[in-house]
């Protein structure tokens, strides 16, 4: 008998049977509504968890479209800047023409795309170096550009396959340009790559925060309408007989991965 109320089968039925027995006696409420209890607090503690999980990956996702966008429109303000620019150096150049008949206009600019390899960054120095040189058609002191026109610097050394480019915001580096909304002209120079500045603006041109600074061509360095940037901030004394302003660049110094090189 003992073997038998011992064996697996025999004993599971005797618990079953006995737990029925306890709940019709009510027995059992108490440890299944303490259990019960746990279990919806467990449930309500993962519902609530699972909810702000779910929150914060759809603020995730918003904020990801938002980037999205942002970069969109930005990259679509940067082409609408450079179509404009575009625009108003035709109007000028047209006027221009017209007062100087016997003046052939420009034509259209040869590309040579490159890649960004190499950058070198200091107090007394900014170039980059890029993938293509004498062989692929590049020249000394060609002047590089990005995407839109925008004005990255000049070629001041040369091997086969590489190029050195002493970016505009060298220290070194010299533009003649202009603001093209008044053909007033100035020399944009770097302060050790942190400002960018259009200098020799005469005291009595009024100048204004938001205007374009475009080369003017002087000195034969650049072509006539590359885009250098816009005026961020005025600088002007009264007993200088010169005043200057800052310029935000036109070019993301930042994330530049690939110019052109304008072919002489």
């Amino acid at each position: 008998m003992k073997k038998i109320l011992t064996h697996p089968f025999i004993l599971s039925l005797l618990i079953v049977f006995g737990l029925i027995f306890l709940n019709s006696q009510g027995w059992l409420r108490f440890p299944r509504d303490v259990f019960s209890g746990l279990t919806d607090s467990v449930q309500k503690i993962s519902y609530q968890l699972s909810s702000k999980v779910n929150q914060l990956a759809s603020s995730l996702a918003s904020l990801s479209r938002l980037n999205q966008e942002k970069t969109g429109l930005e990259e679509e303000n940067r082409n609408l800047l450079s179509q404009l620019v575009q625009l108003k150096e035709v109007v000028r150049e047209n006027e221009f023409l017209r007062q100087q008949l016997n003046v052939v206009s420009p034509e259209p600019m040869e590309l040579i795309l490159a890649d960004v390899i190499g950058r070198n960054v200091s107090p007394f120095e900014e170039t980059i170096l890029i993938n293509r040189g004498r062989r692929d058609g590049v020249e000394e002191k060609a002047a590089v550009i990005t995407a839109g026109n925008f004005l990255v610097g000049r070629v001041i050394e040369l091997t086969d396959c590489s190029a050195k480019v002493q970016l505009i915001l060298d220290p070194n580096s010299r533009i003649n340009a202009l603001i093209q909304e008044s053909g007033v002209t100035g020399l944009v120079k770097s302060s050790q790559g942190l400002n960018l500045t259009i200098d020799f603006v005469p005291q009595e041109e009024n100048i204004r925060k938001g205007q374009t600074i475009v080369t003017s061509g002087g000195a034969g360095l650049f072509p006539v309408g590359l885009l250098v940037g816009r005026i961020s901030q005025i600088i002007s004394i009264d007993v200088e007989v010169f005043q200057e302003a800052k310029i935000e660049p036109a070019a993301d110094f930042v994330n530049l991965d690939k110019v052109f090189v304008i072919r002489q």
